[in-house]
């Protein structure tokens, strides 16, 4: 299939897969000593579990780890927070102050950095009814990306004018879940507008197709500008009182007003992603069905964060007694998902790669949780440093995906080559979840 616009250039001037991994050096920088990528791993070879003087074990779900990112879940492990050990999904990678894939439980603490900026972050899937791949011309195919353009604003845009649902649906989480009064004060027409809208970075909007070709709508967004001047608003006051740093390891007594107030507010902006991913599939769904005619089966859409904390009962082996617990304990999930036994689950790959909808096995060595992705391979400065948009613009047409090949130079940063193995990050952490579809991409909108 042609992506459209794609002009080819000769192979001689286009950089190739296997040199941009190679040119991802930047990574090696991390690594200490270029150290080579780890193979695929062997069922139950997870997790490695790291001891830390002065803190709690970490167990880590992976052997790509670098230097800096092993050293950010140490200082997790020894600050004091985090109870029976700190769990760190294969897709692992640095984060800004709080490593993003990992899991952690704490009696007494809350951190707004290790929950995150964008809070309720999270993927949401829905199948279509009776559509198969084949049905799918690449003329249907161009349609279905035009409507998703006109429809699901992306990057800093938002809807020109709210609408009656979204505002029955802010009325609806401000009475749920009775938010404080900043978020009530801080709440304007922009988030309201905001319902239904993509975001950029990693947000990503796929049709995709599973192993019998039949047809899905996925997207992966969250909260939008309320969640992130919220978790900036809570980050803020948790260094006021413990004394820590801002965009660092900040945090809250559970107990204390701030932090019953940050949990009322995170709870707030996880319903507000929760509704954000909704409006957006049914403007989804609603371009499907005009050009297909067939809709989305809602009785098995899959709509879960990976941003959060929550409290949960917990069963973990405590080293420093030598035996199993059983607790009430809040846990913290950052760029992981919640992967308790028979739960569903979504772990997206990059741009071109595949992703997956998967079942839970409640293995507590995790605290009952797993990837919420690939992780990233290059930073993101890395990626624009090193990856042509050119090889990039091919790799998408050899898959076949359409997708804003104009625009490649714009979203260098989330090509393949930038990520992971998925492979990879699946086999490790095949103790965790079963596969219950592999999803490849036909169609992907990004923001910018």
């Amino acid at each position: 299939m042609r992506a459209l616009g794609l002009r080819l250039a000769r192979r001689g001037s286009v950089v190739y897969l296997d040199d941009l991994k190679a040119a991802g050096q930047d990574r090696s920088r991390q690594h200490g000593h270029g150290e080579k990528r780890a193979k695929t791993a062997k069922p139950g070879k997870f997790p490695v579990k790291l001891e830390v003087p002065r803190g709690v074990p970490i167990h880590l779900y992976t052997d790509d780890i670098d230097r800096d990112t092993k050293q950010q879940l140490i200082n997790l492990s020894s600050s004091g927070i985090a109870v029976g050990f700190v769990a760190a999904m294969p897709d692992v990678h640095l984060g800004k102050g709080a490593t993003i894939g990992s899991v952690f439980a704490s009696r007494d603490f809350v951190c707004p950095n290790a929950v995150g900026v964008d809070i309720g972050c999270g993927m949401c899937a829905v199948p279509v009814s009776g559509l198969l791949r084949k049905d799918l011309s690449e003329k249907r195919l161009l349609a279905i990306q035009r409507g998703l353009r006109s429809s699901i604003p992306t990057g800093f845009e938002s809807h020109g004018r709210s609408t009656s649902a979204m505002e029955s649906a802010i009325k609806m989480l401000i009475s749920k879940h009775a938010p404080t009064r900043w978020i009530r004060e801080t709440l304007s027409g922009k988030h309201t507008r905001q319902l239904g809208t993509l975001g950029g970075g990693n947000h990503f909007v796929e049709l995709v197709y599973d192993e019998e070709d039949r047809i899905w709508m996925m997207l992966h967004s969250g909260s939008r500008n309320i969640g992130n001047v919220t978790a900036q608003h809570y980050d803020e006051l948790a260094a006021k009182q413990c004394g820590g740093s801002r965009e660092a390891l900040a945090y809250l007594r559970i107990e204390s007003s701030q932090g019953k107030q940050y949990l009322t507010d995170m709870a707030f902006c996880q319903a507000y992603a929760w509704e954000n991913r909704r409006f957006m599939m049914e403007a989804f769904a609603e371009v499907v069905k005009k050009e297909t005619g067939r809709e989305g089966v809602w009785s098995k859409m899959v709509n879960i964060h990976h941003n959060y904390c929550e409290c949960e009962q917990c069963r973990y082996f405590d080293t420093s007694e030598e035996k199993w617990k059983e607790e009430e304990l809040w846990v913290t999930r950052k760029g992981a998902t919640s992967a308790k036994a028979g739960q569903m689950g979504i772990i997206p790959g990059s741009m071109g790669t595949g992703s997956y909808i998967v079942r839970g096995k409640g293995e507590p060595s995790s605290w009952q949780s797993c990837s919420h992705g690939a992780g990233r391979a290059m930073s993101r400065a890395a990626a624009f440093r090193n990856i042509d948009p050119r090889s990039f613009a091919v790799h998408m047409q050899e898959h076949g995906i359409v997708w804003d090949v104009n625009h490649a130079d714009k979203v260098r940063d989330e090509a393949p080559m930038a990520y992971k193995d998925l492979d990879t990050v699946m086999e490790n952490q095949s103790d965790l979840v079963e596969v219950v579809h592999h999803l490849q991409p036909l169609i992907n909108m990004k923001g910018w």
